[in-house]
């Protein structure tokens, strides 16, 4: 009996896509199981109380702390109705319309709780830390080493790092039908880091995630360094925009995304999962292209 459940267990997929379908509701749920968080993709638009109470079902069953959406402007309503908070937007995230993002602390309360006060001013203040920082970051970074890697390469070291508790980004599945890209980067005698995309060309959006977030002023020039390199491949393949969350108390992390182009766009309550610990964070965006332009063009 016990081989047969840690059979079962093993054999439980860390990202699982569920659908439930009714006559007036139709979800898919990107269920991710190391990050305790749901990706809702709703195919069928309306304030339906049966949406609210299948997500929550499952996400206590899963115990999932964190649910998100990403609607088009005339949806958001839709999903404040059924206990959902608007947290943020992604400029350009259907190409040629913003996506807005809502969000949902899963808990006992019926409504999500929101960021309060106390972590709204330490927002400010990290970005405010992020901007002075920044002024000491070159607008070309010499040195900086900068290297593309397959998938397997870079899953195998994200397995390795979250089996030693050093990971932040999960590099796992967000979107459906999406494409990745790994680079590995250095600077100087820092420890090499990972970055990776995840991109639809169909929507013309990407999420990029740091395998580990930077302590060092080197570490915060490597990251850097490949953020810009990772816009600029995005831009050639298409992508007109890009986003990223981290933790809203991480001054080193805001330096190199600030440093990169990247604006504050949200909040999200409970957002990332930093050690054993979920943190508030900030939604970074980036606009990479205007295809409204180039149609004219």
């Amino acid at each position: 009996m016990a081989r047969a459940k840690a059979r079962a267990k093993a054999s439980t997929p860390i990202v699982e896509e569920l659908y439930f379908r009714s006559d007036s509701a139709y979800l898919c749920l990107l269920l991710n199981r190391r990050t305790q968080l749901i990706r809702v993709i709703d195919f069928r638009a309306g304030a339906v109380p049966a949406k609210r109470l299948y997500i929550q079902s499952v996400a206590k069953q899963e115990n999932v702390v964190k649910v998100l959406t990403l609607v088009e402007k005339d949806e958001v309503s839709s999903w404040t109705r059924v206990g959902f908070v608007r947290e943020g937007t992604i400029p350009g995230f259907y190409k040629r319309s913003d996506g807005h993002l809502c969000g949902c602390v899963v808990g006992d309360k019926t409504a999500s709780i929101e960021v309060d006060d106390k972590n709204v001013k330490l927002t400010e203040r990290t970005i405010n830390a992020g901007k002075k920082a920044m002024k000491e970051i070159p607008a070309k970074i010499k040195g900086a080493s900068i290297s593309e890697i397959d998938a397997d390469e870079g899953a195998s070291v994200r397995d390795q790092a979250w089996k030693k508790k050093e990971a932040f980004g999960s590099f796992d599945q967000f979107g459906r039908d999406a494409e990745r890209i790994f680079y590995q980067t250095s600077y100087k005698r820092s420890k090499a880091n990972i970055l990776s995309a995840e991109f639809q060309d169909c929507f013309g959006h990407s999420l990029i995630e740091t395998l580990r977030l930077p302590t060092t002023d080197n570490e915060v020039l490597a990251i850097t360094a490949c953020l810009r390199s990772m816009g600029d491949d995005l831009t050639e393949r298409g992508i007109v925009s890009a986003f990223m969350f981290a933790p809203n108390d991480h001054v080193e992390m805001s330096t190199a995304l600030l440093a990169a182009g990247y604006r504050k766009t949200g909040l999200l309550a409970k957002g990332v999962v930093v050690g054993d610990e979920r943190k508030d964070a900030i939604l970074w965006t980036r606009k990479l292209a205007n295809p409204a332009e180039e149609a004219m063009d």
